[in-house]
């Protein structure tokens, strides 16, 4: 049975890109908690403590690859939809092989990223 409210954790360095991601998530009803983290250490102390249904992820973190991230989940059978939110077009693979749910174009997805939000 699926929660009728989820956790979204957004991991994104950039504050004005993480900002509206927050915003925009803030209008989904079913959405409970909304976290925004801006580095993998941080998302992972938040994940360790808090279960999270949905993750968006950016792939260029300060310290490191956000595919980091995805191995974590992976390695520790957590399941969670995760929709990677890159400019880099060319890990997009990469990231799907790894268990990411969607991969969307910073340059270009944006109301799409936030409309699969709303249906997860």
């Amino acid at each position: 049975m699926k929660p009728s409210f989820y956790n979204l954790l957004i991991v994104e360095d950039n504050l004005l890109i993480g900002e509206k991601i927050v915003k925009a998530a803030k209008e989904v009803s079913a959405i409970k908690e909304i976290r925004l983290t801006a580095s993998l250490q941080d998302a992972i102390s938040f994940l360790n403590e808090t279960k999270v249904e949905i993750v968006t992820l950016d792939l260029s973190l300060p310290d490191g690859n956000g595919i980091e991230l995805l191995k974590w989940f992976k390695e520790n059978k957590i399941e969670t939809k995760v929709f990677v939110f890159s400019t880099s077009k060319e890990l997009k693979q990469i990231c799907l092989r790894y268990g990411a749910s969607a991969f969307f174009d910073k340059a270009k997805d944006f109301d799409e990223l936030i409309e699969t939000i709303k249906k997860a």
